[in-house]
């Protein structure tokens, strides 16, 4: 074959190419690198090297003319100088004027205070400060800095006029940069920057348009010497400094000399290795190109034919085939391709038929489809005359549902099940995929067998369906004329398990489906079916102008049952109230469990009906009749109740959400009414609810926001004597002004807040009380009262005594008051409690007695300290013969008990007397005191002592 690859067409090609090309280049270009970048380096340290060398040797040059330049100024103040120290006024002659004025650019005399008088020059004059003056009279050169008219800066020289004489004066002259700064040996590549390092001032640059640059000064200053390289006017410089120590020679600062040379110069000698070095490299490259295009045409044409043949069958065409004659591996390689090629054009077409089949199984998620795909699909793939399914029972050895599709003819059922041998079911299981053939010494075949095969020989594919472990369906397969091949029947168990997968699947779908959409307990869709049916129902209604009814369910006191009878029980009773709620309405309505103990019924197509809120109401009536009979649930028999609210569309909502919020609101109501009723919704209900939640989301932040109070009614003795006082709860709100305890105490106890409430007052209480005593009043008794909630609470001893020792109250002077309903339920665990509370030493007292459900017996069990008589009887004791009666009773019960009696709601004097008649011992009411803010009952305290006022309550 012939040897000839275009480069362009081959990206192996190509890359073997940029491989040698690589290999020979790589070398020489990081060796031509290597040796660049260490010229390069050599170069600019020597370079850097070669500019402090210049920089120090321009230094000593420049101390050598300074030395100069103060020898001919301490020989002209010795020649010139004269001065009137009498009269501290330094004088020089004309003809000293004359000399110095060929020497110098400027002159003048400083006198001993300092000031300067010109002699001659232009330039303004600088002034000399104490220091300065003190360092020439001390004998030394003052070399100093000053600006020029020009802009720039100079030097100034300054020597005593007179030696050994300071009081003499100073004579003081201007150096001439020209006999300064100029110097033979400096290279004209460079430049040169003088620098005082004190003042920052450039004093001589070699060339005026490249200024030092600004944010390097600060940096030179400070060191003695470096090299480094920077930018000027976009060009690199290689820059070396060395800092002249002025200071040991001359009084004044230190100067920094600084030398620059570009690195176009420094680097010149690159420039000639740069020229001849890329042509080195061109050569090179040309070699190996040529070498590596000759072994590339060689060794990769038979891979090129290789390539085309594969994008061939790449694009469908199996019929491909290659010819290499090579007597190589690439011989070999294209025969094993031709071989390769031939097997798959069967594979493909096999696997094309099962991607089909899959796509359709994967898709239907019913199993009986599912099979009709099968059946309808196999034959024609495997060459079959028949394909049957059936449906396997290994606990019954019996097969049902029998699907049978021979070749050309629509697919039968047998429903029928049939009965099959125990071996034929061992047989299947251990031997898995097998082919059975009819044969003369072969034991009869099974049931199932013999109602697929034909007459004469057969041959049977069986392969078990695995659904979860468990044996659930098996295929058969008549092959028809030719024996199945192995890869026939590896296709066909593949199948098998794709159907096993399909059918596992789509009960996994319908077993979630389930879970998410229905109630496991009851059996009832859950909310999320509810709002789709509903959602359905509403955009129906709206189309037909039809109406709806929502009823809204909740046990009543369905958690009695969970608490007495434990959890499993009140399951047992969930299950029965829904097949109750079942039976009570159509097939077309709708019972859906929420959650808990709450249900949902929804009533459609009611605009059939004549009255449709008459046929809501005779539904409700009959779910009502239907609980009030007994159930027996654990074995014993109960009898549950129900609250139920009614909301209807479109009278009262028109989409889900708000419909199922009036109903829940309805529901309420009826709760709130007796429980065991239906209320149908109205407007008012929500404008209530929506009260109550705004009022209890603001009862919350009240103690944040110190809206609560403590006030204290006074509790006093027959000589009007105050003894004590009930600490009552007040909510100063901020918009509504002062809430009553009647309308924010029972949301509390509802929503729980009670507890977090009466824990603040009674803190309050106790820190009250001990204020009142360290203020030195007779010890007061201050009562709280303590809710059923909070009795129940079992951690409530702890937390009195928590309290009691946080704030120090003597607890003797602190009364709980305690209503009749905490004796309702476990009375040994109330009395139990009452006596953990006494032991802290606190008094107990029953408040409101007579009004509860507390029987004598309980009462003589219960070890309290004080009986308190309702106000409810104390105010009719004037009008209501039973009322006097009640108390007299209660007092008489009271003094035999050995218990102290205390009546509240007093309010006129007549039923003072007669509570003393009847030997009551204290009194509270609005005849003595309304409930007092703590400021105002403080007063109440002084006044009754004549002492003066205290210095200030504990805040409430």
């Amino acid at each position: 074959m012939s040897w000839t690859l275009p480069i362009s067409n081959s990206k192996v090609a190509r890359r073997i190419l940029l491989s040698f090309v690589l290999a020979a280049l790589v070398p020489i270009l990081l060796s031509g690198a290597l040796s660049y970048r260490q010229v390069e380096s050599q170069l600019h340290s020597q370079t850097g090297k070669a500019l402090q060398r210049s920089c120090k040797d321009y230094a000593y040059g420049l101390v050598g003319r300074l030395i100069f330049l103060d020898s001919a100024l301490r020989m002209a103040a010795l020649r010139l100088g004269q001065a009137d120290v009498g009269r501290g006024n330094p004088v020089i002659g004309e003809e000293g004027k004359q000399w110095l004025q060929g020497q110098f650019a400027g002159a003048a005399l400083a006198g001993p205070d300092g000031r300067v008088r010109p002699l001659f020059g232009d330039d303004e004059l600088p002034g000399l400060a104490a220091s300065e003056m003190a360092a020439v009279g001390s004998g030394k050169t003052l070399i100093k800095v000053a600006a020029n008219r020009a802009g720039g800066s100079g030097l100034w020289m300054a020597v005593n006029l007179v030696e050994n004489r300071p009081e003499a004066g100073a004579l003081m002259v201007q150096l001439k940069p020209e006999q300064l700064w100029d110097a033979e040996n400096l290279d004209p590549n460079n430049l040169v920057w003088v620098m005082d390092a004190a003042s920052r001032q450039v004093l001589f640059a070699s060339e005026a348009e490249y200024a030092l640059p600004a944010d390097a000064r600060d940096s030179l200053a400070q060191l003695n010497g470096g090299q480094f390289d920077w930018q000027i006017g976009g060009e690199t410089y290689l820059t070396a400094s060395w800092k002249l120590p002025i200071n040991n020679l001359f009084a004044g600062s230190d100067l920094v000399i600084v030398q620059s040379q570009p690195a176009a110069v420094a680097f010149a000698g690159m420039r000639q290795f740069s020229a001849i070095y890329p042509p080195v490299i061109a050569l090179a490259l040309l070699a190996v190109i040529y070498l590596s295009l000759r072994l590339i045409a060689k060794y990769l044409t038979p891979l090129a034919s290789l390539k085309a043949a594969t994008q061939q069958i790449a694009a469908g065409n199996f019929e491909t085939r290659i010819n290499i004659d090579s007597r190589d591996e690439f011989e070999a390689l294209a025969d094993s391709f031709n071989t390769m090629a031939q097997r798959l054009r069967g594979q493909f077409d096999l696997l094309a038929a099962m991607a089909e089949i899959d796509r359709t199984i994967l898709s239907a998620l019913n199993a009986e489809d599912i099979v009709e795909i099968a059946l309808s699909r196999l034959p024609g793939i495997l060459g079959c005359d028949l394909i049957s399914v059936a449906d396997v029972d290994p606990v019954q050895l019996a097969v049902g549902n029998i699907r049978i599709r021979r070749a050309g003819q629509a697919s039968e059922l047998l429903a029928e099940p049939l009965l099959l041998e125990r071996h034929d079911f061992s047989g299947l299981l251990e031997a898995g995929i097998q082919l059975l053939t009819a044969e003369p010494n072969r034991p009869p075949a099974s049931a199932y067998l013999q109602r697929l095969h034909s007459d004469g020989n057969w041959q049977y594919l069986i392969l078990p369906v695995a659904i979860n472990g468990a044996w659930r369906r098996c295929c058969a397969w008549l092959p028809g004329a030719n024996t199945l091949s192995a890869e026939a029947k590896q296709a066909a168990a593949n199948f098998a398990d794709r159907i096993a997968v399909a059918l596992s699947n789509a009960a996994w779908e319908e077993k979630l489906y389930r879970q998410a959409h229905y109630d496991p307990l009851t059996g009832l869709p859950n909310r999320l079916v509810l709002h789709d049916r509903l959602e359905q129902e509403l955009a129906r209604a709206s189309r037909d102008g039809a109406q709806i009814a929502v009823f809204f369910l909740d046990l009543d006191r369905f958690k009695n049952i969970n608490d007495s009878l434990g959890h499993s029980a009140g399951d047992e009773l969930l299950a029965q109230v829904a097949r109750i709620f079942l039976q009570c309405v159509r097939k077309t309505d709708l019972v859906v469990r929420l959650g808990g103990d709450e249900f949902v019924v929804v009533l459609s197509d009611l605009h059939l009906h004549a009255n449709p809120a008459v046929f809501a109401t005779a539904i409700a009536e009959k779910i009502l009749a239907a609980l009030q009979r007994t159930l027996v649930v654990a074995g014993l028999p109960v009898t549950v109740g129900t609250s139920l609210g009614i909301a209807m569309f479109p009278g009262d909502a028109d989409n889900v959400e708000d419909l199922l919020k009036n109903a829940d609101a309805a529901m309420y109501h009826a709760k709130s009414e007796g429980r065991g009723v239906f209320r149908f919704y109205s407007p008012e209900l929500n404008a209530a609810a929506l009260e109550n939640i705004k009022l209890e989301h603001e009862l919350r932040e009240a103690v944040a926001r110190q809206e609560l109070l403590v006030y204290y009614q006074p509790k006093v003795d027959w000589s009007g004597r105050i003894v004590g006082a009930e600490a009552l709860i007040r909510w100063q709100h901020a918009e509504l002004g002062m809430v009553s305890p009647a309308k924010f105490i029972p949301l509390a106890e509802q929503t729980g807040l009670i507890v977090e409430i009466s824990d603040w007052v009674l803190e309050q209480a106790c820190l009250w009380a001990k204020y009142c005593h360290e203020q030195g009043f007779t010890p007061l008794r201050i009562s709280v009262n303590l809710s059923a909630i909070d009795f129940k609470r079992p951690d409530l001893v702890d937390k009195v005594a928590a309290i009691l020792h946080a704030t120090g109250v003597d607890p003797h002077w602190l009364e709980l008051e305690l209503t009749e309903s905490v004796v309702i339920g476990d009375v040994k665990s109330c009395i139990a409690r009452m006596l953990q509370l006494k032991a802290l030493g606190l008094t107990l007292s029953m408040d409101d007695f007579g009004t509860g459900f507390s029987s004598l017996s309980y009462l003589k069990q219960l070890p309290l300290d004080v009986l308190k008589i309702d106000q409810s009887f104390v105010r009719q004791l004037d009008t209501d013969d039973n009322s006097e009666a009640i108390v007299r009773a209660i007092l008489a019960l009271a003094d035999g008990l050995g218990m102290e009696t205390i009546a509240e709601g007093v309010e006129n004097q007549s039923q003072v007397e007669f509570l003393k008649q009847q030997h009551c011992a204290l009194f509270q009411g609005y005849l003595f005191s309304r409930p007092l803010p703590a400021t105002e009952f403080l007063h109440s305290l002084q006044a009754a002592s004549g002492r003066p006022e205290a210095e200030r309550p504990v805040s409430q």
